[in-house]
This record gives structure tokens, C-alpha cells and sequence, in this order.
């Protein structure tokens, strides 16, 4: 039997909507404003950039710190591995395949679930596990006026799999997913069901997962969902954009738009990885986008070799005035991860040996489920306005801008580069990619 195993995230991030603050509320903080000589003409009312509804946004201070406290180095191995296999642009979300793989090891036993969980860094207590799991959901999921965030997982069985009630608990209790009884036998339908489910979730970004192919022959099925959007801290002006070469190579360089900023950035110069390291965070902190420049144009893979020695360089990171030079990109990836996870230590689990007894109680399915696709779809776009990015896991089971400035740090991205989206809180890896040509809309990562 089959186990299709379906993971989502979706990242979008919007900043182009003005808005004025009201005299009403003005006065209320400042207290009679016509008592004030103005310094100018100029209305006393301020333009800002909102996040969600219109209305005064405070923009608290940036009280990021660095740190070089540990990454689930999961994290940072799948990066690499898919690095090295993959030719040009790629995009990964390690946290939605790392959860829905700690869902799995709560239904599989021996080898099976020795194996991911030596992979994925798991404890081997199970209590220890499942309240690692808890926190960084109950983080994600936390509500802001900031940014939305929105996770969801389900486990779709079909009418011959009957999951014992424990899993069905800790399932929802320490991991927010909820079991759903499909008839996988009717493919069309399931499809059109499943699909209907994580195109809501992700604002449509993904319509079609799955299809018919996909889930003939399954039995159940792992999904997981995310859905972000925020605003970036400090913008990009549409007005400062301008088109300039990316050099995909020393002799392949090809016409991009440029964005532009000038602002505080936390940025550190790496010795070890010869490169440039910006992070750029988006309005609540909570999350940011790291981007990692080389010095040389042949640089980048220098540094996915030594991705693991990463934490160390982040740790160097200060708030400082930088002048970021970003290439507006959008693409979208597929990752066929099978051959990836098999080289990580995760075999089993793909093998006739299998066992996933935790899903059903029936003895005639207990020990006959395995994994037989891991697919993850995904993409991401960034320009003035933002980012979005997404991203979905199916398991079936030069310089045009003038001189330098010495009295700031300076970053141009025209160059293969790469970069990582962070929940600062939790440490939590929901992208990680690389650019080496921004004009290209679509890649592939397929290992058989």
C-alpha cells in the first residue's frame, strides 16, 4: 500500500498601500496641535506604510540580537544536499517537510522510526518531542496585526484505514492536525477535494497539488499548510528600481530590475564564507529574510558546503547602515525529494519493510504502508512590494549605482546568492533557496 505524504507553504509579503494619520488621532498624542508653529508648509499629517488595516503602525525598534545558538542542523543538510543536486534557482521549505515527518515518526515504529528520527534530530523521548513541536506551532500560530500567518495539517485516510484514537489525539493535541476520512478510492474526487482545501489555505497559490495519478493506489495521506503575509520593515521604492546586469556567469549576465534601499540593516562581512550577510526583517521582527552574497561570482557554492558552520557567521551580524541593491525575482520549483532523504539516512521508510503501524489498527494494513513519493512544490516572488512565497511536499506515503560609500556597508546582489526566511522566535526554517538567474520562471529537482 501507498502513503502519500503532502506538505504546503505559502509566504507573501505586501507593502505598497499609503495611508494618512488622522488630525483626531494626532491630537490625542500630541495634544492641541494648533498652538504649534509649523517648520514648514507642509501638512503636519505623516504617510505611512501599513501592514493591515488603516490606522496608526508603531514601528517598534528591531530588538533582534544575534545569537549563535543551535538550528535543527535537518535544516541545513537538506539545504545543502538539494544545493548540490539542484543546477540553478531552487526553493525548499524545511519546516513543512520536517512536520509533517515528526507526524510520521509518531506512527511508525522500530527501524522505520529510528531513522527519521535520527535524520530530522529528534529526542528520543517522546514527550520531549511532541513539546518541541507544540512550542513552535503554538509560536507560528500566535495572531498579530503584524503579519497573517495561517498553518494547517490534515491526514486524509481512506475508509480502509482506521487510525487508533491515541494518534488521532496527539496528533491534534501536540501537532494541530486533524484526521479526515476520504474515499482515496474515488481519485477524481479526492483530488478535486484535497486540492479545493490547500488552495483555500493558501490564498490560491497552489491549486493543484495532486492529481488522479497521485493518489491511485493511496491509502493515506500527510498534508501541511502555511500561509504568510507581511509587510517588509523598511520598504523598497517602485521609483529607485532600475534595470542593470545579473551575472548568472563571468560570461553569461542577463538584464534585471534592481530594487533599492538605503536603511539599518543587521549585515556582517564573513571571512570564512568570503561573503556578505543581510538580514532584513519584516514589520513585528518575528520573521525575516537572510540573504547571503559572495564575494566572487563563483563563491556560492563555498558557502552551501559549509552551510553547518552558518550559525557561527550569523552570530557577527550588527545593525548598521547599508545600501542594498536586491534583484526583483519569481519563480517557481519542484522537488522530487525521495533520492534526497534516502541520502540523509531516511530508507526504510520507502522500502517493503516499512512500518507505520501508529496509522491504522487494522492488522492488515498496519505493517503494509510505506512511502512511495516525497514531491514538494513551491515558489516565491520578490520585488518592491515585497515577497510571496510558497511552497507544497507531496510524499505519496556589474554596478550601474554609483560609487561606494565608505561610510556604509554595501550589498549587490548581481550575483548568484543565496537566502533563508526565519521565525526569529523559534529558529524555524520555513524557506531556504538560492538565486543564480532571476529571470528564470520555473525549476526542477528530480533524482530517481
Amino acid at each position: 500500500m501507498r502513503l502519500l505524504f503532502v506538505c504546503f507553504l505559502a509566504h507573501w509579503v505586501k507593502c505598497n498601500e499609503n495611508y494618512t494619520l488622522s488630525p483626531e488621532l494626532l491630537q490625542s498624542v500630541f495634544g492641541n496641535l494648533t498652538d504649534i508653529k509649523p517648520l514648514s508648509d507642509e501638512p503636519i499629517a505623516t504617510t505611512l506604510k501599513p501592514l493591515s488595516e488603516p490606522g496608526l503602525v508603531l514601528y517598534k525598534p528591531d530588538n533582534y540580537r544575534p545569537s549563535f545558538a543551535e538550528y535543527d542542523k535537518f535544516d541545513w543538510t537538506l539545504t545543502k544536499r538539494v544545493a548540490v543536486t539542484a543546477h540553478e534557482n531552487f526553493l525548499i521549505s524545511p519546516l513543512g517537510l520536517k512536520l509533517s515527518l515528526a507526524i510520521l515518526v509518531e506512527a511508525a515504529s522500530g527501524a522505520t522510526r529510528s531513522e527519521i528520527s535520527n535524520v530530522l534530530g529528534l529526542d528520543l523521548k517522546h514527550d520531549v518531542v511532541r513539546k518541541k513541536f507544540e512550542t513552535i506551532l503554538e509560536s507560528l500560530q500566535a495572531k498579530s496585526d503584524k503579519y497573517i500567518l495561517d498553518l494547517g495539517s490534515r491526514i486524509y485516510v481512506g475508509a480502509s484505514v482506521r487510525p487508533p484514537q491515541k494518534f488521532a489525539v496527539i496528533s491534534k493535541q501536540y501537532y494541530n492536525t486533524d484526521i479526515i476520512s476520504l474515499d482515496l478510492s474515488n481519485s477524481a474526487d479526492a483530488a478535486t477535494s484535497i486540492n479545493s482545501w490547500v488552495s483555500n489555505v493558501t490564498q490560491g497559490r497552489i491549486p493543484n497539488l495532486v492529481n488522479q495519478d497521485d493518489i491511485n493506489g493511496v491509502v493515506a495521506m500527510v498534508l501541511n499548510t502555511l500561509y504568510f503575509k507581511g509587510t517588509w520593515r523598511h520598504q523598497f521604492s517602485v521609483n529607485d528600481t532600475k534595470l542593470d546586469s545579473f551575472y548568472v556567469t563571468p560570461d553569461n549576465k542577463k538584464p534585471t530590475l534592481f530594487m533599492h534601499v538605503r536603511r539599518k540593516f543587521f549585515y556582517a562581512e564573513s571571512v570564512k564564507f568570503s561573503a556578505k550577510i543581510l538580514r532584513m526583517s519584516y514589520i513585528g521582527c518575528k520573521f525575516a529574510m537572510y540573504v547571503i552574497v559572495p564575494n566572487s561570482l563563483t563563491g556560492l557554492p563555498q558557502i552551501f558546503n559549509n552551510i553547518i558552520d552558518l550559525r557561527s557567521e550569523l552570530g557577527n551580524l550588527t545593525e548598521r547602515l547599508v545600501d542594498v541593491i536586491l534583484p526583483k525575482f519569481h519563480f517557481e520549483y519542484t522537488s522530487v525529494l525521495d533520492e534526497v532523504l534516502r541520502e540523509l539516512g531516511i530508507r526504510q521508510a520507502f522500502e517493503d519493510t516499512a512500518s507505520f503501524p501508529g496509522i491504522s489498527r487494522g492488522q492488515t494494513l498496519k505493517n503494509r504502508l510505506k512511502i512511495s513519493k516525497v514531491l514538494q512544490r513551491s515558489g516565491i516572488e520578490v520585488n518592491e512590494l515585497g515577497s510571496i512565497a510558497y511552497s507544497a511536499t507531496d510524499i505519496s506515503l556589474d554596478n550601474k549605482f554609483g560609487e561606494d560609500d565608505d561610510m556604509m556597508a554595501q550589498v549587490i546582489a548581481n550575483k548568484p546568492f543565496m537566502f533563508f526566511i526565519q521565525d526569529e522566535e523559534t529558529r524555524q526554517l520555513l524557506f531556504t533557496g538560492r538565486v543564480v538567474d532571476p529571470t528564470l520562471g520555473q525549476g526542477e529537482l528530480s533524482v530517481k
